[in-house]
């Protein structure tokens, strides 16, 4: 399994207790992340002179996943001008042939007032699954972005790992005080996803992660492995 994400701390906002449970069931996986995130200061901040170093936020990634069993993968690239252009459409092919995926996390399609770097690399990491033998399902986690056309089919019941995905984002400690990284918000979020699709386990007080699916392969040979 691996998840391809943008900025260091994607993953753990859209897939942190799925990836869990994937190790839990003895999936080798490894999050991908595409950019050094640098450029992830406010405005505000940015006009008192806060700058960020390139490997700062890797940092952070490597806090959050410590001690998870999970891999982790760089590729370096500056954040906030992504191109889902034949440079970055291969260097994601060229990471998930090298890792054999098998099933792939990425961002949304359909979330047309997300971040432009993840509305670019959900396009580039869907073109190079096509040619990855391997891949044979690709799931798009739950954006962050106001009044997006996110549509969730697949949900993962993430309830024993949810106070530790909050742990895992309040890693991010050069994000702190966006809305989308609190423990507020991170329990809302599970919630809603349950309550959408299934809300008799959502009465019992379960959380889960949602996404959506442009491929879904069940009983797929490559799960043997």
């Amino acid at each position: 399994m691996v998840a391809v994400v943008a900025h260091p701390d994607d993953a753990e906002l859209l897939c942190y207790g799925t990836l869990r449970r994937a190790v839990a069931a003895g999936a080798t996986v490894t999050v991908v992340v595409v950019t050094h995130g640098a450029n992830g200061v406010s405005l505000a901040d940015a006009a008192d002179g806060r700058r960020l170093d390139t490997d700062e936020r890797a940092k952070e990634v490597r806090a959050a996943w410590h001690d998870t069993g999970i891999h982790l993968t760089f590729l370096g690239l500056p954040d906030g001008a992504l191109v889902a252009d034949r440079h970055l459409i291969s260097a994601v092919e060229a990471e998930m042939s090298r890792l054999g995926c098998t099933l792939l996390i990425t961002h949304s399609l359909n979330a047309t007032t997300d971040h432009q770097d993840h509305q670019a690399l959900a396009r580039a990491a869907s073109n190079a699954a096509t040619r990855v033998d391997t891949c044979h399902t690709v799931l798009h986690g739950e954006p962050h972005a106001p009044r997006s056309a996110f549509s969730p089919t697949v949900v993962v019941d993430i309830t024993a790992h949810l106070d530790a995905k909050v742990t895992a984002l309040a890693a991010h400690g050069t994000q702190a005080g966006r809305w989308y990284l609190g423990k507020d918000y991170t329990h809302h979020r599970a919630a809603q996803a349950a309550w959408r699709l299934r809300p008799t386990a959502a009465a019992a007080g379960r959380a889960y992660e949602s996404f959506e699916t442009s491929v879904l392969t069940l009983f797929s040979q490559e799960d043997r492995s």
